[in-house]
């Protein structure tokens, strides 16, 4: 790949073609299960958590809660998760993935580990375990 000088060394600049390669590998293997990462994230969120609140999955995502209310109700549609009412407030909504939803996750976990490791097939175990440190120190000043 040739670039420009100036653009070559502009970290920022390689990290985004970086990350755009990243996405359109995650999008292209994501094909095949017929939904997107948006979805991976939401089901991911659901089995680290356990039965929770839409609040409280909103919260652990960093997911606007509309947006959160949309994906909901497109894995609802496809039987991937149940929304009930809170017991103890009828406000809130309590959301689990099903056994459908946990199929549908295995099936997009391996979907996703593929293209991370297409991804990443350049660097050796090391190199990635120190990549995935500096990146993780990156995100974490971000906010």
């Amino acid at each position: 790949m040739i670039w420009p000088d100036r653009l070559a060394r502009l970290d920022a600049f390689v990290a985004w073609h970086a990350a755009q390669r990243a996405h359109r590998l995650l999008c292209d293997h994501l094909d095949t299960t017929g939904l997107r990462m948006q979805h991976y994230r939401v089901l991911a969120g659901m089995l680290e958590l356990g039965e929770c609140t839409q609040a409280e999955l909103s919260r652990a995502l960093e997911l606007d809660a509309g947006n959160l209310v949309l994906l909901l109700g497109e894995l609802e549609q496809r039987e991937a998760v149940t929304r009930t009412p809170d017991p103890a407030h009828r406000r809130r909504n309590l959301v689990r993935p099903t056994d459908l939803g946990r199929q549908m996750f295995s099936e997009m976990d391996k979907a996703v580990n593929q293209a991370n490791d297409l991804f990443l097939a350049p660097l050796d175990e090391a190199e990635r375990a120190q990549f995935r440190s500096m990146l993780t120190r990156l995100v974490g000043d971000a906010g």
